[in-house]
């Protein structure tokens, strides 16, 4: 499992609007002013070499040996709510034991092969499932803080989704409470709200009626943060960004930028694939491309906190001294407010060999995110390098305790290994 939890994403073309932003090529200089300028395939490609992007298996098609599982799992659902908690029932329980790992997105057809799991591959799962139940589901995206990612210095991967709906419950059901804990925040919608163009009775006129919120995470559920429903092609063009990263993080930039540009072509707003295409262009000494693509980012949305993180960074390489600090004086506050930030910070002074300062700015990390088990598992190497071995063990047991499949596993061993050689020292 890796040390992220979150990760894993919209209006009309928009012209970018960049003065004086140009790209030399052939000793001639062509100013990008379209979406097609931006998409330059001969910096990932040899000469002579074409793009070729696979056509990809239907990534909602739930394959017929999880439709047989459900066919039992649904035999005694009478009702829409008890088809809703046969399906998370059944998921939860088949994949609980599935390594989380963000830099991996599986299709629903590798999910058996690989065992691993991220927040896009289990809303496809559970989309899939319950509309195959007839229970009604919509992938919803969380505006959820970006997370620092450790392959050079650009964030990646920032937005996370899970599923939302409507089902229908008895009035003398039992359990109505167990609904509730995962009704979550409010959703956004646009125009007419959700509910109503589907035909659907508000909850207050029509009290059998209720909304849930189910998540990989689900602590998300009862957090107030900003949700908003999504459609296919959105979440289409988030499994390509996470595709596109997937290969960047195996330094495969062919595939990658591949894969960033059929985000692009299913989802032209997407701000993650253009932020991932500015970190590709950044690979491959691009630093015009990369601003520009950016700058698109942030220009469909103000917010995207990662790209303007990214264009700091790379004003600062092209010696944009004053641009990168006007960014960097926006995002201050924002960092701090991030754990894995602080988290960040903490590797690179562990790397230093300056572990009391990464146990303080662990501990900033935990006090923001104290369910991360990767945080743990950093403040126990800090802590074995200063000799503190009881600190060692106590976070290890917390890195345990919060972690997931095989990972869980893992630290059960360690803190075995470690208690038995601290035994006999004894």
């Amino acid at each position: 499992m890796t040390r992220k939890i979150l990760h894993c994403i919209t209006s009309a073309i928009c012209t970018l609007m960049i003065a004086g932003c140009v790209v030399s090529e052939d000793q001639r200089t062509q100013r990008i002013t379209a979406t097609e300028d931006l998409l330059q395939d001969a910096f990932f490609t040899a000469e002579g070499e074409s793009l070729v992007i696979e056509a990809e298996a239907d990534l909602f098609e739930l394959p017929e040996s999880y439709k047989r599982e459900l066919d039992r799992a649904l035999l005694s659902a009478e009702t829409e709510w008890d088809r809703y908690r046969a399906v998370r029932r059944w998921i939860f329980r088949n994949f609980e034991d599935y390594d989380f790992d963000v830099t991996e997105t599986s299709s629903l057809l590798e999910l058996s092969t690989n065992r691993k799991i991220n927040c896009l591959s289990f809303s496809v799962l559970f989309v899939a499932a319950a509309r195959y139940a007839d229970v009604d589901a919509d992938f919803q995206l969380v505006f959820a803080p970006p997370y620092w990612d450790k392959e050079g210095n650009s964030w990646v991967n920032n937005q996370h989704i899970n599923v939302t709906g409507n089902v229908s419950r008895p009035l003398n059901d039992d359990n109505l409470d167990q609904l509730r804990v995962f009704s979550g925040s409010p959703v956004e919608t646009w125009g007419t709200p959700i509910l109503m163009r589907r035909g659907w009775r508000v909850n207050s006129h029509y009290p059998s009626s209720q909304r849930y919120t189910v998540d990989i995470n689900p602590a998300i559920t009862n957090i107030p943060i900003r949700r908003q429903i999504i459609d296919e092609q959105q979440v289409l063009s988030l499994y390509h960004s996470n595709k596109s990263m997937q290969f960047l993080f195996a330094h495969d930039l062919l595939n990658a930028y591949s894969h960033t540009k059929q985000a692009l072509r299913v989802d032209p707003d997407s701000v993650v694939a253009w932020n991932n295409l500015g970190v590709l262009y950044a690979r491959v000494a691009q630093p015009a491309l990369a601003i520009a693509a950016y700058r698109r980012a942030i220009f469909l949305d103000a917010s995207v906190y990662s790209a303007k993180i990214n264009l700091a960074n790379t004003y600062r390489s092209q010696g944009e001294v004053k641009l990168a600090d006007e960014l960097d004086d926006q995002l201050e506050s924002y960092r701090n407010q991030n754990p894995y930030y602080h988290s960040a910070q903490a590797e690179i002074s562990i790397d230093k060999g300056e572990y009391e300062q990464a146990i303080i700015q662990l501990q900033a990390a935990v006090a923001r995110k104290p369910n991360e088990h990767y945080f743990y598992h950093q403040l126990a190497v800090a802590n074995q390098q200063l000799g503190n071995m009881d600190a060692v063990i106590e976070n290890l047991i917390n890195a345990r305790r919060y972690a997931r499949g095989t990972e869980k596993a893992r630290f059960s061993g360690k803190v075995k290994a470690l208690e038995a050689v601290l035994a006999g020292n004894n």
